[in-house]
């Protein structure tokens, strides 16, 4: 009798420590060793938390803002030690960030008989600018764009030009407000201001046009 019940003993061990691991398998999850599978929410909250292939918003992926701009690498000396590079010319603080201005802007003198127009202008501090003119009247707004180059800093006044043409003239009167001296190489019937506006207008209708290529600043 003692020994039978030697060998039952291991036997309903054996069977305990089988029923214990299948209690633990089923506890587990469906799906336990599969990898999750991406969606739309997880997806979101990758680019929310800044994963590697995130892409950055494009408000501002047309050239405009010093912050898009790579920094150039210390040159070599030739005796091992890095040498600072030239960098490009100061810009005066009022053309330092990407700001949009708006205002009216009248006829020029001589021409008392064309409508007033609203004007949108966004200057970046890499040299480039966009603009939109959209008349009072309700005709088709018309947009440019260009490199702006600096004439003055005591006043700081500029020009806008696209391609080898003056587009226009302007200066700071205030730090947040700019005046428009001359529009295609003609003055205004009377005195046009652009406010500094709270937002960034990107001038959207000239985003499929390639940007040109402003000199270095």
């Amino acid at each position: 009798m003692p020994r039978a019940l030697n060998h039952t003993i291991p036997r309903l061990l054996s069977l305990g420590l089988l029923a214990l691991l299948a209690a633990c398998a089923q506890q587990r999850e469906p799906g336990f060793y599969e990898v999750s599978r991406g969606d739309t929410a997880s997806d979101a909250r990758h680019r929310a938390q800044g994963g590697a292939d995130t892409v950055a918003p494009s408000q501002l992926q047309f050239g405009f803002g010093a912050d898009n701009q790579k920094k150039a690498a210390p040159a070599d000396d030739g005796a091992g030690q890095s040498a600072p590079s030239a960098g490009p010319a100061a810009v005066p603080q009022e053309l330092a960030e990407t700001r949009t201005y708006l205002g009216t802007i009248a006829c020029p003198a001589g021409q008392a008989d064309c409508p007033a127009r609203r004007m949108t202008l966004t200057l970046a501090p890499d040299g480039q600018w966009r603009a939109r003119s959209a008349p009072l009247d309700g005709t088709a707004a018309t947009a440019a764009l260009g490199c702006w180059h600096l004439v003055s800093t005591e006043p700081v006044r500029f020009i806008l030009q696209t391609g080898d043409q003056a587009y226009a003239t302007l200066e700071f009167i205030q730090s947040n407000v700019l005046r428009l001296s001359r529009l295609n190489g003609q003055a205004p019937l009377l005195e046009s201001r652009l406010t500094r506006q709270a937002d960034i207008d990107p001038i959207q209708e000239l985003a499929a046009k390639p940007a040109e290529a402003c000199p270095a600043r």
